[in-house]
């Protein structure tokens, strides 16, 4: 009985492990984006809330499932402080068969003279349409400037339910 069960509990964590796939790609966005709100705290000088909104493609498409990842619209909060910021963002991206993927950011920024410099941080599938539907999944990311765009890669791993 212990080697039923050890070998169904081996199978198990094999499907399990094999269910998450790795992905990577390289996502291009303008350094000014097309939606922008600051508004000064005025508590020193430096520091204010930032609501935008922008418009990204990849230029390294991200694989999942054999779809190509195309495009994808962020809305981030950020709080800079003098050269420093933290950012939380939701997003949508779009695949080239048209299906859907939610995902939320959060990370931190470095500026000098309130020009952006780099980012990094996490981020998290909340959800999906179509072949998409209840894909899981977190990864990494880090983003810097390159002349008026900020190339941001990404590394991750997801998973879709078995159908």
């Amino acid at each position: 009985m212990k080697i039923i069960n050890l070998l169904v509990a081996t199978t198990i964590a094999a499907s399990v492990a094999a269910a998450q796939t790795k992905l990577s790609g390289t996502g291009q966005c303008p350094q000014q984006p097309g939606e922008r709100h600051a508004i000064e705290i005025g508590d020193y000088p430096g520091h204010l809330y930032v609501i935008s909104k922008n418009v990204c493609t990849w230029t390294k498409p991200a694989d999942i499932a054999g779809l190509k990842s195309k495009d994808h619209v962020g809305v981030n909060f950020t709080e800079i402080e003098r050269n420093k910021a933290r950012e939380l963002s939701a997003a949508v991206g779009t695949m080239d068969n048209g299906d859907k993927y939610y995902v939320r950011l959060q990370g931190t920024a470095t500026m000098a003279d309130q020009k952006f410099q780099s980012s990094e941080g996490t981020w998290n599938y909340t959800g999906g349409t179509g072949k998409l539907k209840g894909i899981k999944g977190k990864g990494t990311y880090k983003c810097t400037p390159e002349g008026e765009n900020v190339n941001c890669d990404i590394e991750g791993e997801y998973t879709l339910p078995s159908k």
